[in-house]
């Protein structure tokens, strides 16, 4: 049986568990958590729809420092939506519609 990496096992950890927040946190208009949006970016630029495939690249995202929560989702749909070369970015951007499969199904598999 194939060895997996550690990021394997945090990206799949972090992808099917949401912890419940300690704090009231403000409003974000987009659904989902960070690491969601993260997966859904690092698969559509991997072209593929395995996490495990593209785990590293989860795992370098995820390395990243965002303000917020939010501010890091934003970020994700928007290089998400310029992976989509049949969409203009902003109107992709301001679709509440567009969402990753990750982010729709509320996790991987869920």
């Amino acid at each position: 049986m194939p060895r997996s990496s550690p990021h394997v096992l945090a990206v799949t950890l972090l992808l099917a568990v949401s912890p419940a927040p300690t704090f009231a946190a403000p409003a974000c208009e987009l659904p989902g958590a960070a690491v969601q949006w993260i997966a859904d970016y690092c698969m559509r630029l991997l072209q593929t729809d395995d996490e495990i495939a593209a785990s590293d690249c989860i795992a370098t995202q995820l390395e990243r420092d965002f303000p917020t929560p939010c501010e890091a989702k934003r970020h994700f749909k928007r290089a998400l939506c310029a992976l989509d070369p049949d969409r203009d970015v902003e109107r992709c951007v301001a679709d509440p519609d567009y969402l990753g499969g990750t982010v729709h199904r509320g996790g991987i598999g869920g």
